[in-house]
């Protein structure tokens, strides 16, 4: 099964929250994610998911710890996903050194989750990049197809076509990082 997902940039976030929940949306409670982003050494991070490289993720929640492996299908956005719960990310962080992989991407954000049919939309506040809403679903379908469905979703809640974001949090980050340092 494949993560196919598409991304905008929201300008108030708690207003599209509450149209949201006006409409039957019942939101998570916020959660607080940690993410380190690891690609594998002496790769230009942004080059590896067109390589179909993975991307491994730590995700830290505080009461669970994540592990998750994306792989590029047909982009960054439309995945390769695997993930599992772990106990110890240090023991994890030092296997990936050994198996040759540094983290390139610290990301923090606060997330919260409801569904809609077989979609998941997430609504993020991501420390230094701003504010977005996801819509994700899982399936064996042509990315494109689904991508085309997701959006039509957004458009329904009156996001425009010029916030919508074409790359992950990660690439999103590093290239800000990146564009400091030149």
């Amino acid at each position: 099964m494949n993560e196919i997902e598409v991304k905008a940039r929201v300008q108030d976030i708690k207003s599209l929250i509450a149209a949201l929940e006006e409409k039957g949306f019942r939101f998570s409670d916020p959660i607080t994610q940690h993410n380190f982003v690891f690609t594998r050494k002496g790769i230009d991070p942004t080059a590896t998911k067109t390589a179909g490289n993975p991307v491994l993720r730590i995700c830290d929640e505080g009461k669970r710890i994540l592990f998750t492996l994306k792989q590029d299908r047909e982009d960054e956005l439309d995945c390769i996903e695997k993930e599992i719960e772990v106990g110890d990310k240090e023991i994890l962080r030092d296997i990936l050194d050994l198996l040759g992989f540094e983290q390139v991407v610290e990301i923090q954000k606060t997330r919260r989750k409801a569904k809609h049919n077989d979609f998941e939309i997430c609504v993020d506040e991501v420390i230094g990049l701003g504010s977005f809403i996801e819509v994700e679903k899982f399936s064996d379908e042509p990315g494109e197809k689904i991508k085309a469905e997701l959006w039509e979703f957004l458009k329904s809640l009156g996001i425009k076509e010029s916030h919508r974001v074409m790359h992950g949090y990660d690439t999103l980050i590093y290239e800000k990082m990146h564009q400091k340092k030149n």
